[in-house]
């Protein structure tokens, strides 16, 4: 199995801590990151957890540094997932079974399950939610599934699926309705491929779903945890970690002895130790033109 993520340098921290989990809880597993820069960082040629860091301007996506400068950072990011893992499973043929993960996914246990619905299917997509929420508006906008996650198999549908959501990223991926990135194309998957809906409560946990009665984690101890219902917690996304996670965490959980304070705690933590402070003043090299004048955004929208 690949794990898989796209980053840029400012955020090598949490790519790192990502990794390191990954590694922990499936040593098996076959870490692989695209680096969105201009040139390798350093840096992350010698992360123990990566065991390979490919820039995204070596994968031949046609055009690249002309078609990037339609998109900003987050916009870029999201617009090569496809192209990514289609060109892992060209790289990779003995490859089976690729899960990307965004860095801010970070796994507390084995995929096992996930593993073993990957034997009988081979598009799984996640939802955002599982139960109904007091506020749908939102998701009409970024959509039913969580691009963030996703799993995959080697086979003709995929490889289909992949060039499909490919050419729409390539040219649409912008952040702005009706888009929302690399998310709301996804919507439109499951009426043209093979798509099967991944609703084990324990995967992609975040803050979205917080309301869900099925996702309430419980600590057992030693660094384990479970979900009330008897599932294992598998992984948690800390995407808005510094203001919706805690707004809606307070709003669910306002006891601070709930287990995912400890969690959150112990993440932060690691992003200090990986590097934080350094890697996130780090400039995005795409934001620049080749001989270092910066690109404007009266330039970007008039090129996109």
């Amino acid at each position: 199995m690949i794990i898989c993520s796209v980053t840029c340098a400012d955020n090598l921290h949490e790519a790192m801590v990502m990794a390191r989990m990954a590694k922990i809880q499936m040593p098996y597993a076959r870490v692989v990151i695209c680096l969105l820069e201009r040139s390798m960082h350093p840096a992350a040629l010698s992360v123990p957890w990566f065991d390979e860091v490919i820039l995204a301007k070596d994968m031949g996506i046609p055009e690249f540094e002309t078609n990037i400068l339609i998109y900003r950072l987050y916009e870029a990011v999201t617009s090569i997932k496809p192209a990514f893992l289609h060109f892992l499973f060209d790289r990779y043929p003995d490859e089976l079974n690729i899960v990307f993960m965004d860095t801010d996914v970070i796994p507390y246990a084995p995929f096992d399950d996930l593993l073993f619905a990957m034997e009988h299917h081979k598009i799984l997509l996640f939802p955002h939610l599982l139960e109904p929420c007091g506020d749908p508006w939102s998701y009409l906008w970024v959509g039913v599934f969580n691009a963030g996650m996703m799993a995959l198999r080697r086979s003709e549908e995929t490889m289909r699926f992949l060039e499909w959501w490919g050419q729409r990223l390539y040219h649409y991926g912008f952040y702005e309705a009706p888009f929302y990135c690399d998310q709301k194309w996804i919507d439109l998957a499951p009426a043209f491929f093979n798509v099967t809906v991944w609703d084990h409560p324990g995967y992609n946990v975040a803050y979205w779903n917080l309301h869900e009665s099925s996702r309430k984690i419980i600590s057992a101890g030693e660094g384990r945890y479970w979900l009330e219902g008897g599932l294992p917690f598998v992984c948690f996304h800390y995407s808005g970690l510094n203001r919706a996670l805690q707004y809606h965490l307070g709003i669910w959980f306002p006891d601070h002895s709930y287990a995912l304070y400890e969690l959150i705690r112990l993440f932060q933590e690691e992003l200090w130790v990986m590097g934080k402070e350094e890697f996130s003043q780090i400039p995005w090299s795409y934001d620049y033109h080749i001989d270092g004048t910066p690109i404007t955004a009266d330039e970007r929208n008039s090129y996109r």
